[in-house]
């Protein structure tokens, strides 16, 4: 990306809005013990920003859009601090795998690949942490917890892979065109 620290925070901005949108609105909520999961395409998103925009915008934009999820949702918002770090950890990887060196297609889907595992394995523990060490959840309901929670978690990050490395492919070509992007 081009150093232009304005147009760097409208990309990081724009971004945060799509993670937003599509965590929001593009969803189908499934209900967990006294909470919910949900599956959607907010984490493609997340991924994209890394792929396009590089670590710390990606990061950035990732973390900032879904923590804006969970504030405007009473069950969510005490822990938008903790959605933030992770879904920064998820921009930021893709964007940093992706942009070692020149980006090729197989370091994208690389890249995609570890954006989206890293993000499912920071989900699992936090939801481990919660329900087995702090609520202190018999082991049976823990599994349950995680099992469910970790197929809603697998199923965004095989949506999340795809989408992202295919809006990747056609977005880029045109992004470059309009001097947004560089290599």
């Amino acid at each position: 990306m081009k150093k232009n620290k304005s147009r760097e925070l409208a990309y990081i901005g724009l971004m945060a809005a799509l993670v937003f949108v599509t965590t929001n609105f593009i969803s189908i909520k499934i209900p967990v013990g006294a909470g919910q999961t949900q599956i959607h395409v907010g984490n493609a998103m997340c991924i994209l920003s890394g792929l396009l925009f590089g670590p710390v915008a990606g990061g950035l934009a990732s973390g900032i859009g879904s923590m804006f999820v969970d504030l405007l949702n009473p069950a969510w918002a005490p822990e938008f601090w903790i959605t933030f770090i992770m879904k920064f950890v998820m921009g930021f990887m893709a964007g940093l795998v992706s942009h070692l060196g020149k980006q090729t297609k197989t370091k994208n889907i690389v890249a995609a690949v570890i954006g989206a595992v890293s993000y499912v394995a920071c989900y699992l523990t936090k939801n481990y942490i919660q329900e087995a060490i702090l609520m202190q959840q018999p082991w049976e309901t823990v599994s349950a917890i995680l099992i469910t929670k970790g197929m809603a978690s697998f199923t965004n990050a095989m949506i999340a892979m795809v989408v992202s490395v295919l809006l990747y492919n056609i977005l880029y070509p045109a992004l470059k065109r309009a001097n947004i992007l560089k290599d």
